[in-house]
């Protein structure tokens, strides 16, 4: 929660649910302020405290009465966490930050992105815009769905578009095994759906997430009998591409997320879960 001195607001995100930014979000980067000798100096040093999540230099005034332009222009200083923190502030910040279809709000997130966070060079999905992209890939510091924050109990899982912990991958993904036995599903549609190979373990079987699961047969069931073997042929060919788009997308995340150290640690968990193997699901 993000107190200032307009009142209380909860800090949220682009998939709708209310999370807390965490003061160690602080250690992921370094911000940089504008300093020219303009009308701009006057906002400098309240700006300057955006580094703390209390945002307690925003006076109501001041929020209030900057004019867009030097506001956009002062966006242009900041690192992503501190537009998150800026897009909290109040309703006027939230329309020019939080905006999906505005190009300037799409500018100053790409912007960000590709000035602080050298990593995240690789632009979002189409379906995507900048600020999910960049809360997704880089603030987002807990499970999306319960509040586990422990980084090593934590993965990405590109495929579903999920940062999550395993209990909650487990919610909300099915079997191969429980797709044909006991859902029925005709094996032959299972290459339309997109699928999770949580490891390179020829024991583990892939995960699908059920929601997409559902969505794909509802289509399916409401074509044709002769247009579903094109709408399978196609369907195939888009799920190879995205195949080869979630490997880079996750491949990202990893060396945005996590530093040296962090990164071997989980390749060690890795090998570890590898040859113990506790199995979460039958084949």
């Amino acid at each position: 929660m993000i107190l200032t001195k307009l009142g209380r607001y909860n800090c949220f995100d682009p998939f709708g649910s209310s999370i807390r930014r965490s003061s160690n979000l602080s250690n992921n980067r370094s911000s940089t302020l504008i300093s020219s000798k303009s009308d701009k100096d006057r906002f400098c040093n309240s700006f300057s405290s955006l580094s703390s999540s209390s945002l307690n230099g925003i006076t109501p005034q001041l929020a209030q009465t900057i004019p867009s332009e030097i506001l956009i222009e002062i966006c242009r200083y900041l690192h992503p966490v501190d537009l998150y923190s800026l897009a909290s502030v109040c309703k006027r910040y939230r329309n020019l930050l939080w905006s999906k279809c505005s190009t300037t709000t799409q500018a100053i997130w790409k912007n960000s992105r590709l000035k602080y966070v050298p990593s995240l060079s690789m632009t979002p999905p189409a379906e995507m815009s900048e600020q999910e992209y960049i809360w997704l890939m880089l603030i987002l510091n807990k499970c999306m769905f319960c509040e586990e924050r422990n980084k090593f109990e934590l993965t990405m899982y590109w495929e579903f578009r999920m940062y999550c912990c395993q209990k909650c991958l487990d919610d909300r993904t099915v079997s191969r095994h429980t797709l044909l036995n006991e859902w029925n599903v005709h094996d032959f549609l299972l290459s339309c759906f997109i699928q999770l190979q949580r490891s390179s373990n020829p024991r583990d079987p892939p995960l699908y997430l059920i929601k997409d699961v559902k969505a794909t047969l509802n289509n399916y069931n409401q074509l044709s009998k002769d247009e579903k073997p094109q709408w399978i042929k196609n369907c195939e060919k888009n799920i190879l591409k995205l195949q080869l788009e979630n490997e880079q997308y996750n491949h990202i995340h990893d060396l945005t997320r996590y530093d040296h150290t962090e990164r071997l640690e989980r390749l060690l968990k890795k090998l570890h879960e590898f040859y113990t193997w506790p199995k979460h699901r039958s084949m």
